[in-house]
């Protein structure tokens, strides 16, 4: 199994790299599978899921690894393969997360530096993507006070003849006008009639930002969330159906013909 070469963590590590490097198992390891019939199941199941990461199309292979290294725990390549599959595709924690569970597996001395250099490898990405989160959260916070002036500009309201409440417009010219004009005629008659003028200022900021983050919610609960809803049920869906279609393939000819047509239609 030993792979990686380069022992020191790097931000930029090329998993993809490293996966196109995997060959093919011929022979199945020793003490993992309780049977000869079972050792060439999981090993055709290996093999082929390696054909797809070549081949990009690795979303299949990630669905039938997850259920190899389920199945058997101790088959250390697959764990291995299942992991860069995962730390490709940036799910860092989830990647570390399989590393350390091929090491408690007992792997062979060889593989012991390999798997313990690739959860390290792990957990650097991922904590060097947290990092990369957390001052984008800082930089969108800075940027509130630019976003909330830029708002005045253009106040998104949701459109009365929309039936399902699914459709937004601009306020016209002339309301953001008769806004603006009754915000500045607000503000000139509390400092000048007022010895509470800063008082009201901050009242009005308050109240601002109020109704900007009202707009942003029904924006967000009306619009984002039900989409992103509705997209993952479709991909729980597509799942659900690859995941059957790989299964029936493993024993009926007429599975892997609408799969490999599946895979040469989608193969992006």
């Amino acid at each position: 199994m030993a792979q990686p070469q380069e022992k020191k963590l790097n931000s930029n590590f090329k998993w993809q790299a490293v996966l196109s490097k995997i060959e093919k198992i011929e022979e199945a390891p020793t003490g993992v599978f309780t049977s000869q019939r079972e050792a060439e199941r999981a090993l055709s199941i290996y093999n082929r899921a390696l054909e797809h990461i070549h081949s990009d199309n690795e979303d299949i292979a990630r669905i039938a690894l997850e259920k190899l290294v389920a199945t058997y725990p101790l088959f250390t390549d697959a764990a291995v393969l299942y992991g860069l599959c995962l730390g490709a595709d940036r799910k860092y924690k989830e990647a570390e997360l399989q590393f350390k569970k091929a090491l408690l597996a007992d792997p062979d001395p060889a593989d012991v530096e390999v798997l313990t250099h690739l959860q390290a490898q792990a957990c650097f990405c991922k904590d060097r993507a947290e990092e990369e989160e957390r001052s984008r959260r800082r930089n969108e916070k800075k940027l509130l006070p630019v976003r909330a002036s830029l708002a005045q500009a253009g106040i998104l309201e949701r459109a009365a003849a929309s039936p399902n409440g699914d459709e937004v417009r601009m306020a016209s010219a002339k309301e953001r006008d008769d806004l603006m004009r009754q915000i500045s005629q607000s503000n000139k008659g509390s400092v000048a009639s007022s010895p509470y003028g800063s008082r009201n200022k901050t009242v009005q900021i308050i109240s601002a930002v109020i109704i900007i983050a009202a707009l942003l919610f029904f924006l967000i609960y009306f619009l984002i969330a039900p989409a992103i809803t509705r997209a993952n049920d479709r991909n729980s869906r597509l799942k659900w159906l690859e995941e059957k279609l790989i299964e029936g393939a493993e024993t009926d000819q007429a599975f892997q013909v609408i799969l490999d047509d599946y895979q040469r239609t989608f193969s992006e």
